[in-house]
Parts: structure tokens; sequence; C-alpha cells
């Protein structure tokens, strides 16, 4: 017999799903997470993690959309009255979300990502479009930007950043934040008027 839980039970056992799924993601990765293994971590039943999520696809794009909302919740209040923020602004907060304890896809090592492309395959995470889309989605807001900025060189610096931590073992890791510093200084240096 199903359980019938309260929506304030369904948000709490979302949350646990989301937590273990980031948890697990930097500690085993996603390729070798089973569901067993989330919902073991999570402290709730399998049957549970089927109650959000079809499937560990689907489940993948939840700690993406995860990450995106946590980049808009911090966002929201630092908008001005016009729905604008400025550009050293916004990009101080969007470097916090390139942090691998606030992105699940900066956790996943390059495995991981082959995994995803592959059954993700055509989901706009993954396309140049869908890039392009959420840029374009955000630029209105962010002040101070120059007129003629290519969008593909401000997403070619982002996608490095994920490149680097994709083969992070073949890097200086002591030096990895470092180097993020320097790719969103170089961003703003570039997007400023």
């Amino acid at each position: 017999m199903a359980v019938a839980f309260t929506q304030e039970q369904k948000d709490e056992i979302q949350g646990k799903l989301i937590e273990a799924g980031l948890e697990l993601s930097g500690a085993i990765g996603f390729k070798r997470m089973t569901i067993s293994r989330i919902t073991k971590a999570a402290g709730v039943a399998v049957g549970s993690f089927y109650i959000f999520y079809d499937s560990k696809e689907s489940f993948a794009k939840a700690l993406i959309a995860e990450t995106e909302e946590r980049l808009m919740r911090s966002l929201m209040p630092k908008l001005t009255t016009d729905g604008t923020i400025e550009i050293k602004v916004f990009l101080d907060l969007y470097r916090d979300c390139f942090r691998p304890e606030n992105n699940f896809l900066l956790r996943i090592k390059l495995e991981d990502w082959v995994w995803l492309k592959t059954h993700l395959a055509g989901d706009a995470f993954f396309e140049r479009d869908g890039d392009t889309e959420r840029l374009n989605k955000i630029m209105p807001h962010i002040s101070g930007v120059r007129k003629d900025i290519d969008p593909g060189i401000v997403i070619n610096f982002i996608k490095s950043i994920y490149a680097i931590y994709q083969n992070r073992e073949t890097f200086f890791e002591e030096s990895l934040e470092r180097n993020v510093d320097l790719i969103f200084d170089t961003i703003y240096r570039y997007m400023k008027e």
C-alpha cells in the first residue's frame, strides 16, 4: 500500500534526495551512483525516489536545476528596483556557483560527464543553443555590459571551468580555485563597458 505524504514530508524527502545526490556525486561520481545508494544516503525508501523522479536521468536534471535555482535565489535579492544587477556583483555571485560545494557539475569527473552527455543527449543542458538561451535571458538584467559582447566568448570561458574540473587530476588542484578566479576576472574585463 502506498504511503500518502504531506507536502511538507514530500519537500523534506526531495531535499534529502537532492543533498544525497550532491554528496555522492563528489564521493563516488554520478556514473557509479545507483538509486539504491541515493536513497540509502538520504535515509528514505527506494520507492520514495520514484515519487519525484522516474529515472536516474531525471534525477541528474534535478541536480543541475538545483544549481541554477540556488544561483537565482542568491541573485533575486541583489536586483535593483529596475530589475538589474551591476556586472561585478553578478559575476561575484556567479563565481560562488563555480565552487564544487555549490555546483553539482564541478564535483563530477570526466567519466560522469560522458555518462551525462550520453544519457541526456539533446537536452538543453549540454547544447550550445541552450547555453546561449540561458545567457541571453540574464544579459538584459546585468548593467554595465559592453554592447558588442560575443556570447560565445563568455560561454567558452565558463565551459573552460567545467573542463578544468573534469580533468582536475591532471592539474595542480591546490591552484584550481585561483585559476577560476582569474577566468572570472577575464570574463569581467571582457564584458564590462
